[in-house]
């Protein structure tokens, strides 16, 4: 196998998930947006943020589902990853990967992965007391991230009886009693329970803003175009509130000390 070691091999790697993904849903009419720090790079930067190296994509659920469903019937080298069809996916969102790739990240997951764009879907939420509701969908994400965090501590730890790693072994027991994949289908479960159609509000319930990724849903009416590595991408025509709900004054860079990449993995062509 040969390691990918250049940034941007890496992102070229990542454009032409995107740019499958852009070419798939105009031809089957599916509605994508980029999304997070993507939008925020194409508004911004007209690219990628310079210390970002990651793909952000919102989807409304049906569309994410048939994308999923299209992607892995094409037979090409993209596939939709998730954790139904991938043992050991421990995820509540899919993630668009190039198969001719091997990716590891600085986790413990034992789960095959290439090179990815993560595929976001969200849903319609409740008129009234949506609070109340994101915060219910919100405890089983919580508990699913202390399983994961209890994984990962107490391999690493004999003998270290602290507060913190005692609670960390409560839920790593609580996920062996009732299963990873359980408290995903939760999630799932919970999610869906509003539809996007006729909702004055939708969120990504399965991302990593919380509260903060909900939207009103007249963001999401209409997509526009925008450029984003010299190629157009669609986003939301309503990106400015979504990027001000998101990140406040947008435009304005963050200090020096907090510009850095958050993400730590290695990857490799499997044949080239």
């Amino acid at each position: 196998m040969q390691e990918i070691t250049e940034i941007a091999e890496l992102k070229e790697i990542q454009l032409g998930i995107l740019r499958e993904i852009d070419k798939l849903c105009k031809a089957y009419h599916l509605k994508y947006f980029m999304s997070d720090g993507t939008l925020l790079g194409a508004v911004r930067h007209k690219g990628y943020i310079p210390w970002d190296d990651d793909l952000d994509i919102w989807m409304p659920r049906k569309d994410y589902e048939k994308l999923e469903q299209i992607m892995n019937q094409e037979g090409s080298c993209y596939k939709v990853v998730n954790h139904k069809n991938t043992k050991g996916y421990i995820y509540a969102f899919g993630k668009a990967v190039d198969t001719r790739t091997i990716l590891k990240e600085n986790i413990e997951v034992n789960c095959p992965m290439g090179i990815y764009v993560d595929i976001f879907p969200y849903d319609g939420l409740p008129g009234e007391k949506k609070e109340d509701y994101i915060k219910h969908v919100r405890k089983c994400l919580y508990l699913e991230k202390q399983r994961y965090r209890g994984f990962q501590s107490f391999k690493g730890v004999k003998g270290n009886h602290t507060t913190g790693n005692t609670k960390r072994f409560v839920f790593w027991a609580v996920r062996r009693l009732i299963g990873g994949k359980n408290f995903i289908r939760m999630v799932d479960h919970l999610s869906q329970k509003y539809p996007v159609e006729g909702a004055k509000y939708v969120g990504c319930l399965v991302g990593g803003y919380k509260e903060k990724d909900m939207m009103p849903a007249e963001i999401f009416s209409e997509a526009v175009e925008l450029e984003f590595e010299g190629e157009y991408f669609r986003a939301p025509k309503g990106y400015d509130t979504y990027l001000t709900i998101e990140y406040g004054d947008y435009m304005t860079l963050p200090p020096v000390e907090q510009r850095v990449t958050h993400h730590d993995f290695k990857a490799w062509w499997k044949t080239k």
